[in-house]
């Protein structure tokens, strides 16, 4: 994600269902969970296969009152944007390093439930695939929600270019996100939203075939004069291809 890096030297039926009763509100049934961390993410050895992730497939990590947790009842995980009382802080769900798969694309059900209060839009939410959980210098390819202006963008990055296209505005919405490389151009990504293709982007010179990436997602926040009570994202049916 661009803001991270900068910063780091650096979500079936029974899902939908406990969605739908939800709505895109904050899950009131906070787990502390037992594979939340404070600071740096353990460092596992054991390869997750391709296709579907359960929450044992993420570390949670953060240093705010608010941190990621598993939604009890669901192979959900929310991560919160951090309050006022850590003004510069990345909450994170990720796969750990040595604990990624070889990937072509993510595909999760979930939202982003932003806002427009932050006074820029180096404070975001992102859900990605990348291949560098250690500098995030890497090729990424998902979804960022800049929390200035309530935008979902897709996006791309990898060799030192960052490219985003405009996907929804002011929307709390439940929804199946999917991003995958195509086979005969792997600079491109198509880019899905609840099953209808958006459009492709292109990275060129960059490739985002069969990378060994790790499923990731977070919240980023720069600055402390504004509230972000309520902003989270939720991921459910976490899926690499």
């Amino acid at each position: 994600m661009k803001t991270k890096i900068k910063t780091v030297a650096a979500i079936g039926v029974a899902v939908i269902a406990v969605c739908t009763y939800l709505g895109c509100t904050k899950d009131a049934s906070k787990s502390t969970g037992s594979n939340t961390t404070s600071g740096t993410p353990i460092t596992l050895k054991t390869p997750v296969s391709r296709a579907s992730l359960g929450q044992s497939a993420f570390t949670l990590w953060g240093t705010c009152s608010d941190v990621p947790y598993d939604i009890s009842g669901s192979n959900g995980i929310a991560i919160p944007v951090g309050g006022t009382e850590c003004s510069s802080n990345d909450l994170a769900a990720q796969q750990p390093n040595g604990n990624g798969q070889d990937a072509t694309g993510l595909q999760f059900y979930g939202c982003f439930k932003g806002g427009s209060s932050a006074p820029s839009s180096s404070n975001e939410m992102a859900v990605f695939v990348t291949d560098d959980v250690t500098n995030w210098v890497g090729h990424e390819m998902g979804f960022v929600e800049t929390l200035n202006d309530h935008t979902l963008k897709a996006y791309l990055q990898g060799n030192g270019n960052y490219i985003t296209e405009v996907l929804t505005s002011n929307d709390n919405g439940y929804h199946t996100f999917k991003c995958q490389c195509e086979s005969g151009d792997h600079s491109k990504v198509d880019f899905y939203l609840d099953g209808t293709y958006k459009f492709t982007m292109q990275n060129s010179g960059s490739s985002y075939w069969d990378n060994y990436d790790y499923f990731v997602g977070t919240t980023h926040r720069t600055s402390s004069s504004w509230s972000s009570t309520g902003q989270q994202i939720e991921m459910y049916n976490m899926t690499t291809y």
